[in-house]
């Protein structure tokens, strides 16, 4: 089995081996769907995805899934792991296409599991 590590951005750490995230040192509970759709942003951070190109990646299941889905998982992630959700930094929505992740600081590491 591929050992992944864990992922650092800023205050947040993401340990997708285990299924875990921490930020600011409290743990942080996540759904698979919500891991899934923070994974695919995180492989392509600075990338703007429309909702139907984010179902196609993310959503194995796709007959109940449409954008309004979407927009409430990032929703979640925003209430999760955003500072401030209300003007979320890490995940950007650009109006008329979709959401872009953007990584604060702006690269992240991956530390070694």
């Amino acid at each position: 089995m591929e050992k992944r590590g864990a992922v650092v951005i800023g205050e947040i750490i993401i340990d997708f081996d285990r299924m875990e995230i921490c930020r600011a040192g409290q743990t942080v509970s996540a759904t698979s769907l919500e891991f899934r759709l923070l994974k695919f942003f995180i492989d392509h951070p600075e990338y703007v995805f429309s909702r139907d190109e984010l179902i196609r990646a993310v959503w194995p299941e796709r007959k109940r899934v449409n954008g309004r889905t979407v927009d409430n998982y990032i929703s979640h992630l925003r209430q999760k792991l955003e500072e401030n959700p209300a003007a979320p930094a890490l995940f950007q929505t650009v109006y008329g296409t979709g959401y872009k992740f953007v990584p604060h600081p702006p690269k992240t590491s991956r530390v070694a599991g």
